[in-house]
C-alpha cells in the first residue's frame, strides 16, 4: 500500500481537521504542580484548603468592638496591642483598640470591626505602636474582615479539565493546598529540514547554498506553542539518509514536522520515502502560498509535512502545526482555523488580493490606533513565499478569500 495522493484540493479547514486527527494525548498523573506550569489539566481540581484559611483583616487599621462606637464620635480608645501579619491573634478588650495589619488574623468573637487607619488620627505607614487612637469615622455596616472560607471552601471546584496552568492558576493552586495535578503531557516535537542546498549558517554557504532558516524557525515556533522538548535534524536529498533520520526522529518524538521535499520533483525526498506508507496523505490545499501539504503517521508518530519555501512553511505551521501541538497537549481541538484567537483588521486598498480562486494567506503586522486594528502586509513585493527576510515582527496571518475587495480582513493571531 502507498500513500494517498489526492489531486482534489482540500480546503484549509478540511486539512486542519485531518491533521488534528493525528493528535495523540497521554496523561501524567500526580505531576508536581511547579513542574506542570504551561500544561493542560486532564482532570478537575478541587480545593484542599479553604480561602481565606482564617478570619483576617482586609485593611491596615484598628480592631474595635462595634458596641463601643456609641454616639456620633469621634471616639478615643487606649491601644491594647498589635497584630502584625503572620502573628497569632490577641483578644480585644472592650473599650480598647488593637492595631492590625492587612492579612493579619482576627481573633474569634462577634461584633469586631476594623477601622481603616485613614479614618483615625494615626499616620499611615510604619509608626510606633501608639498608646491611644482617635477614631474619626466608623461604618459599622462594614467590618473589613475577610471570613475563613468566604472565597473557597474545601472541596470546591477550582479548575476544570482542559484549563491550562498559567501563573494565576499556579498561585490559586498553591493557596488552596494543591501540590500535585493530573495533566496532559506536552508532546516532544522533532523538526527535520531537507535539502542538500541547506547549511547551518550563512557563513558556511557556497555560491549555490543557503542558510537553513526553516529548521530553527519551526523549532522556535514549536517551543512557543507548547512542545515539551524540540529535537532538530537535517537530511540531504538521499532517500536512504532521510529515511534513517526520519526513523530516528519518529522513535524519539510524538510529532515530527518536516519542511521541503513534498512536491513532485526529482529530489523531493520526503514524499518519495513516506509515500510507501498507506498512513500518509499528500496533495494540494486550497491556499497560497503553501498549496503542497502532507500529513500522516510514521512509526506511530504524527508526521506533518510542510512546504520548503520559508514563508509558506511559516504560514503553514501556524495553520496546522500550532493547533496539532496544542491539541496533543490537551487543548480543545479547534473546529476551524478561525476558531482560534483572531480579529478583523482594516487594510489599505493595495493590500494583496488572491489572483487565483483560493484563499491568500498573508503574514501581517498589526497596529492599534483609537481602538481599531489595522493590518499591513509583511512585504510590499507581493505574496512571495521565499521572502523570509520580511517576516520580522509579524503578528498574524490575514486569510483573504477569493474575490475579496473590502477594507477589512480577518487576521489569525500568531502571538497568543
Amino acid at each position: 500500500m502507498s500513500a494517498t495522493h489526492d489531486v482534489t484540493s482540500r480546503s484549509i479547514d478540511d486539512h486542519l481537521s485531518q491533521v488534528l486527527h493525528l493528535a495523540r494525548r497521554s496523561i501524567s498523573q500526580g505531576a508536581r504542580l511547579r513542574d506542570s506550569v504551561g500544561c493542560v489539566l486532564a482532570t478537575d481540581v478541587r480545593a484542599q484548603r479553604q480561602l481565606p484559611p482564617f478570619d483576617n483583616s482586609a485593611m491596615d487599621g484598628f480592631l474595635v468592638h462595634a458596641a463601643d462606637l456609641t454616639g456620633a464620635g469621634p471616639w478615643t480608645f487606649p491601644v491594647a496591642g498589635d497584630i502584625p501579619a503572620g502573628s497569632s491573634p490577641i483578644s480585644v478588650p472592650f473599650g480598647s483598640a488593637v492595631r492590625i495589619m492587612t492579612g493579619a488574623p482576627v481573633p474569634p468573637g462577634d461584633g469586631l470591626i476594623v477601622v481603616p487607619v485613614e479614618d483615625t488620627n494615626i499616620d499611615r505607614g510604619p509608626t510606633p505602636l501608639p498608646s491611644q487612637v482617635v477614631v474619626h469615622y466608623a461604618d459599622k455596616a462594614r467590618d473589613h474582615i475577610r471570613r475563613a472560607g468566604d472565597a473557597t471552601a474545601i472541596g470546591d471546584l477550582v479548575a476544570q479539565a482542559g484549563n491550562r496552568i498559567d501563573s494565576g492558576t499556579l498561585a490559586a493552586f498553591i493557596s488552596m493546598g494543591i501540590e500535585t495535578v493530573d495533566v496532559f503531557r506536552a508532546p516532544v516535537v522533532a523538526v527535520i529540514s531537507t535539502g542538500e542546498e541547506l547549511v547551518e549558517t550563512a557563513l558556511d554557504t557556497t555560491e549555490t547554498q543557503i542558510a537553513d532558516s526553516n529548521r530553527p524557525m519551526i523549532a522556535a515556533l514549536a517551543d512557543a506553542n507548547g512542545a515539551h522538548k524540540v529535537l532538530e535534524f537535517h537530511a540531504g536529498d538521499s532517500e536512504e539518509a532521510f529515511r534513517s533520520v526520519l526513523d530516528q526522529a519518529s522513535r524519539r518524538a510524538d510529532i515530527v514536522i518536516t519542511s521541503g521535499g513534498i512536491s513532485e520533483g526529482a529530489f523531493d525526498v520526503v514524499r518519495a520515502v513516506t509515500s510507501t506508507s498507506s498512513a500518509m496523505w499528500f496533495g494540494p490545499v486550497a491556499q497560497r502560498p503553501g498549496a503542497p501539504q502532507g500529513a500522516g503517521e510514521w512509526n506511530g508518530a504524527a508526521l506533518l509535512c510542510l512546504p520548503g519555501n520559508p514563508v509558506a512553511a511559516f504560514s503553514s505551521f501556524h495553520l496546522y502545526g500550532a493547533p496539532l501541538i496544542r491539541t496533543a497537549g490537551g487543548r480543545p481541538a479547534p473546529q476551524s482555523v478561525l476558531s482560534r484567537p483572531s480579529l478583523s483588521a482594516t487594510v489599505a486598498p493595495d493590500f494583496p488580493r488572491p489572483h487565483r480562486p483560493v484563499p491568500l494567506v498573508v503574514p501581517v503586522r498589526l497596529s492599534f490606533e483609537g481602538g481599531t486594528a489595522a493590518a499591513t502586509p509583511f512585504t510590499t513585493r507581493g505574496p512571495g513565499s521565499h521572502l523570509v527576510g520580511a517576516l520580522v515582527d509579524t503578528q498574524g496571518l490575514a486569510i483573504v478569500p477569493p474575490g475579496h475587495t473590502g477594507d477589512q480582513v480577518t487576521v489569525l493571531l500568531t502571538h497568543t
